[in-house]
């Protein structure tokens, strides 16, 4: 597994639970580019001393062939930490992030993800325990806060105390979930103090909003694409051309070939036809994006509760339903 390597517009694909885990992978990087790396969905700290297969299942080297993937580690106990970044060396990786971001109040009220930023002297200890026994390196996904952007100064004077590959932040508070502004006059003032490489990760939903902040962040080493690419799988192709095209039968076609891909990759894991429709509906709140009318679309997929009606109707709108010009998309994170 490669290591992270500092460049100016190296592009990370967000690790959204339930969305973007290795069937979704796989699929995406048949038919589309411009992604270098993909933070693999959090694996939680294991209950007891050992971890199932089931929970390393997604960051096999096997379930990713091809796929720079850098494995991602929800938690708050040193010693796991430390048992499962060893399996993950094992497994040939370099690197693992730890979620120090997830707003999710079941989460977060255990003093994990995004729920540790209020504690700074308890991420120190951690940090303490976990830095000079960790056989690989660590990168930290972080907010800037849980209960006030203002928590960012003192998680600063944490991070910069310890030799982390890079932080990378989404400038939004736990609190927030993924409403609201995001606090990028707190950013502002917290990069010129941090001593690390930092990515940016937050609301880049095409090509105008990506050159909107990466001119007011020219520091970033990179930057995380999240429900952006579910709204636009062809975002980070996007992103690098001299202008936004206009949707075409050739983005159709890349599009439904996708699409079926990804039906297949879903049929493989083994889930029953109505456990697949309900994975089916939750994509395509954010696939309906991709057409014009997507609410309509979506109050029309949600209330389709048989399986083959489901996907024949999926179908006529993949073959038949204007695409939408590509611009913002009414995504966040």
């Amino acid at each position: 597994m490669n290591n992270y390597k500092s460049r100016k517009d190296m592009m990370l694909m967000a690790p959204l639970q339930g969305f973007t885990e290795a069937e979704f992978r796989r699929a995406w990087s048949r038919h589309f580019t411009g992604i270098h790396q993909m933070v693999s969905p959090f694996i939680p700290l294991a209950e007891g001393t050992r971890f199932r297969q089931q929970h390393l299942r997604d960051v096999l080297p096997e379930a990713n062939p091809g796929l720079t993937i850098i494995p991602q580690v929800l938690g708050n106990d040193a010693p796991k930490f430390l048992l499962l970044a060893r399996r993950l060396q094992e497994l040939g990786y370099a690197t693992v992030n730890w979620n120090l971001g997830c707003p999710k109040p079941a989460v977060a009220r255990k003093k994990r993800g995004s729920g540790l930023l209020p504690f700074p002297d308890l991420l120190r200890q951690l940090l303490d325990e976990i830095i000079p026994a960790l056989p690989i390196a660590l990168s930290i996904k972080t907010r800037l806060g849980y209960q006030r952007p203002e928590e960012f100064e003192k998680l600063t004077e944490v991070f910069n105390d310890y030799p982390l590959q890079n932080l990378v932040i989404h400038p939004r508070i736990g609190v927030q979930m993924y409403d609201g502004e995001m606090h990028l006059e707190t950013l502002d003032a917290a990069i010129g103090k941090l001593k690390h490489d930092w990515i940016f990760s937050g609301d880049i939903t095409d090509r105008e909003s990506f050159l909107a902040l990466r001119k007011r962040y020219p520091t970033a080493s990179g930057w995380m694409l999240g429900r952006g690419v579910l709204a636009n799988p062809f975002l980070a192709e996007q992103i690098k051309l001299t202008a936004t095209p206009m949707p075409s039968q050739a983005h159709r076609h890349r599009l439904v070939s996708f699409y079926s891909d990804l039906m297949l990759e879903l049929a493989d894991k083994g889930r029953s036809p109505l456990s697949q429709l309900g994975k089916k509906k939750d994509y395509w709140w954010y696939f309906a994006r991709w057409f014009t009318e997507a609410d309509q679309i979506f109050h029309r997929l949600s209330h389709l509760n048989d399986p083959h009606a489901f996907d024949a109707e999926a179908g006529r709108i993949l073959m038949q339903q204007p695409l939408t010009p590509f611009g913002p998309r009414e995504v966040r994170g």
